[in-house]
This record gives C-alpha cells, sequence and structure tokens, in this order.
C-alpha cells in the first residue's frame, strides 16, 4: 500500500451560373458531477484509440503493457505507469465528452487508477481518481478543455506493486464542432473570408519525404500532413506538369495540410511522363499513403482515411488528374490546374471538380483546354471554372500572384467534398463569393451551384 499524494497538480471540477468581370465587378469520483449530461446532442469524434496496434496515439511512462489489446498500467516503487496522449486540438469544438474503459486491480486504500488531461502539458486536472471500478464511463469536461491546440489525455496508476493495475480501453473524445454539425468530418473553428485567405490555416504541420527508391512506381515526394488534431484525414495528391517538378506545385501542400488535410506533392518518374501516365502515377501514390497510414512505424500512421482521397495537378498533372477522376469515381474531389490534355471530353466524370484556369495561357490555351474541359463535364457534376485575368500558364503554381484568392477557393472546394463540410459552401456560391467576381484578378467565374 502506497499513501502518497496524486502527482500532478489535481484538481476537481463540475461538469450553370456563368460569370465574368464584364457581369459582376467540441464507485467513486474526484468532488463534482462530471457524469453524462442529459443534454441529448449530437457529438463528433474529436480523438480516439483502441490500442489494436500497441499505444498508438500515447506514449509511455513506467509499466505498461498493451499486449491484450488495451492499456494495462502497473503501479512501481519508483515510476508508476502511465500513458500520455498526443496533443488533440479541441478548436472549434464545444461539449466535449470523455469516455473509456477501465478496470482496477489489487489496489489497496490509498491507490487508485487516475484518468486526468492538460491544456499546457504540465499541470494535470483529474476527471477520474477511483480504487475499485469496472466498465465504460464517460465525463463532461469543463470549458477549460475546449478550443485547445494542445489538449492532452493521460491514465495512469498510484500503486506500489507491478501486480496492482489500471487498465484502460477505448478511449473515445467527442465534442460539439461549429454550432452542433454532426458531420464526423468537418475540423476546426468555423471559417471567415480572412481565415480561408490567410497562407496558412488553423492547424500545425510536418513534412515527411518519400525518396523515389521507395515511391510505387512515382519519382518519390513530400507528405504534408497535420500535427496537432486528429486524423483521419482527407488525403490528396498534387502532380506537377511537363519538365516540371514537384516544387512547381509544393505552395498547395502548406496551404491545404494546415487546414486539415493530407497532401502529397509528387515527383514523376520522368518529367516528359504524358497524361494518362501521371494519372497512374498519382493513384499509386495515394495508394502508397494508405499503406503507410496502416503502418505504425511510419510518421503518418491512422492519418489517412481511405474513403475521402482526391487530386490535383498542374498542366500535363492537371489532364492526369482529369484522367483520374473521370476513372476513379470513388474520388471525393480534383482540382486540375491550368490543365492540359489532347482529350477535350471528359463526360463520365461524378467526382466534383473545380477547374483552375489561367486567361492568358499559351501552352494550354482555355479555349482548346480548360473551357472545353469545364464544358464536357455534366452539370450533374458539381463543378466550378475560375479563371484568372491575364494569367499565364503558371497562375496557379507556387509564387503565383494571388495566392489569397486561389487558396481560398482550392482550400474551400476540397472542405466541402471532401470533408463534406458545408461551412465552406459560403465562399463557392452566394454573396461572399459573388462579391469576388469584381476583383481585378478574376476573369471568368462558372458554377452549377448550390453546393
Amino acid at each position: 500500500m502506497k499513501m502518497q499524494a496524486l502527482k500532478g497538480d489535481i484538481t476537481a471540477f463540475n461538469p450553370g451560373i456563368r460569370r465574368s468581370r464584364s457581369h459582376l465587378a467540441k464507485a467513486v469520483l474526484v468532488t463534482g458531477g462530471l457524469l453524462l449530461s442529459m443534454a441529448a446532442q449530437a457529438q463528433v469524434v474529436v480523438f480516439e484509440e483502441a490500442f489494436g496496434a500497441g499505444l498508438g496515439k500515447f506514449t509511455s511512462v513506467g509499466s505498461v503493457n498493451t499486449s491484450s489489446g488495451n492499456a494495462s498500467m502497473g503501479g512501481s516503487s519508483s515510476t508508476d505507469g502511465a500513458i500520455t496522449s498526443v496533443a488533440i486540438s479541441t478548436v472549434g469544438f464545444t461539449a466535449l465528452k470523455l469516455s473509456f474503459d477501465r478496470t482496477t486491480s489489487g489496489l489497496d486504500y490509498g491507490e487508485s487508477g487516475i484518468a486526468e488531461f492538460s491544456t499546457n502539458g504540465s499541470t494535470y486536472t483529474a476527471v477520474e481518481s477511483i480504487r475499485t471500478a469496472s466498465g465504460r464511463i464517460t465525463f463532461n469536461l469543463p470549458t477549460s478543455a475546449q478550443n485547445q491546440s494542445g489538449l492532452r489525455l493521460r491514465f495512469r496508476v498510484n500503486a506500489n506493486s507491478s501486480t496492482e493495475t489500471n487498465t484502460v480501453d477505448n478511449i473515445r473524445l467527442e465534442g460539439t464542432s461549429g454550432g452542433g454539425t454532426t458531420n464526423p468530418f468537418a475540423k476546426g473553428p468555423a471559417p471567415t473570408k480572412a481565415s480561408v485567405e490567410a497562407s496558412t490555416g488553423p492547424f500545425t504541420y510536418t513534412t515527411t519525404n518519400v525518396s523515389s527508391w521507395s515511391a510505387d512506381n512515382y519519382g518519390g515526394g513530400t507528405i504534408y500532413h497535420p500535427t496537432n488534431v486528429t486524423g483521419p484525414f482527407a488525403t490528396i495528391v498534387v502532380v506537377p506538369g511537363y519538365t516540371a517538378y514537384q516544387s512547381s506545385v509544393s505552395w498547395w501542400g502548406p496551404r491545404l495540410a494546415s487546414h486539415g488535410f493530407v497532401v502529397m506533392t509528387i515527383d514523376t518518374n520522368t518529367t516528359s511522363d504524358q497524361p494518362p501516365s501521371r494519372s497512374d502515377q498519382q493513384m499509386r501514390a495515394l495508394n502508397q499513403l494508405k499503406t503507410f497510414s496502416n503502418t505504425s512505424s511510419h510518421p503518418i500512421y491512422r492519418k489517412v482515411d481511405p474513403n475521402r482521397l482526391g487530386v490535383m495537378g498542374w498542366s500535363m498533372g492537371g489532364g492526369g488528374s482529369l484522367i483520374s477522376a473521370e476513372n476513379n469515381p470513388s474520388l471525393k474531389a480534383a482540382i486540375p490546374f491550368a490543365p492540359w490534355n489532347t482529350t477535350q471530353t471528359f463526360t463520365r466524370i461524378t467526382v466534383p471538380t473545380l477547374i483552375l484556369a489561367c486567361e492568358s495561357d499559351a501552352i494550354a490555351p482555355v479555349i482548346s483546354h480548360a473551357s472545353p474541359f469545364y464544358n464536357s463535364i455534366p452539370s450533374t457534376t458539381k463543378k466550378g471554372y475560375l479563371q484568372i485575368n491575364n494569367g499565364s500558364h503558371y497562375c496557379h503554381n507556387t509564387g503565383n500572384d494571388y495566392p489569397a484568392l486561389i487558396g481560398k477557393y482550392g482550400v474551400s472546394w476540397m472542405k466541402r467534398f471532401m470533408d463534406n463540410d458545408t461551412r465552406y459552401s459560403q465562399f463557392l456560391c452566394g454573396p461572399l463569393h459573388d462579391a469576388d467576381l469584381s476583383l481585378y484578378a478574376v476573369d471568368e467565374y462558372r458554377q452549377n451551384c448550390p453546393y
């Protein structure tokens, strides 16, 4: 038996229109009522872990065993067993509820199994401290846990022997997002014009390189993936154009990843690969990203949602993206920019497609490429067409003149159709969208709202 104060600061609490510039210029308890509230409100999963592949999204200290598909923490005379989650973003979430299964075994008087959370990684607030426990429990977290970019969950045992344990499993954090949406894919705060036009979104990201020799028959690439929000995420592969490398389209990586996407910009096997080959390599890259996401040692483990995949590409990469969209109707969205292809008709595309065009494109003239591509896509398919005034073939690439405008439409299209997040519809249809049509940068816009 170990008579000691709990480690950390433990605090109890209560719980088809065409427009151009010419037309428009979230047993025993520490004191407080933490049990599940009676309010019936739909919740979105913010974070979950079932320990199906070891610790998963947790790290450990002391004696921790996951061999039985749960996390069993044993006591010690020195370092008790404990697990701590990765940083969890609760930005934009309210009414947070924490649920988990827990079983204590062999604990003496003064010993306990503990669940707690921290908003700064150092000071922890107890959710539960209990000697004898069995079964599933749900708690309302206080408002201090909301709108945090680095919330952490910690489970531990306060005991003297490794045979005295606290075992947890099926941990789930839920919250209400964006005023009560039931969309499980919506992440982050409600968007504003300023937030979608900013150079980065609400989430931090990191990069992971894929070498050409490890790539599955494409030229390698760079994965941009969020770090302070829980996945899985919709996933996009961006392909460059003829004679070009991924650097030409690299700006889309940070832009989209910071809004909650896994994004990979790739190189092709040769810079002269034609659109069909670029499409094949794009789909191979998407499939390899799914494999990476199923590999526990990989940095994007469990980050890719295999059911929400999208494509983007420039020039011949744009033409390849149109081929990918036509041949893979399970894709959620496509954005070809300044697309080039020898085929002008894509009548079988059902994937929501936004074509980004450049008015003065001399390499892929809009009259024989972007415009007929758009027109050939059935009117029953959600589609849009943004043409940049006086834009060259490079007008949507890294270093373009209008990153706020172009980024807004790229992010909004992918959020709307890959995350099914209708909070972004306002930037694609309606008054906020209409106001963009008078901007100097916009030569022409076509769409078949509403979406």
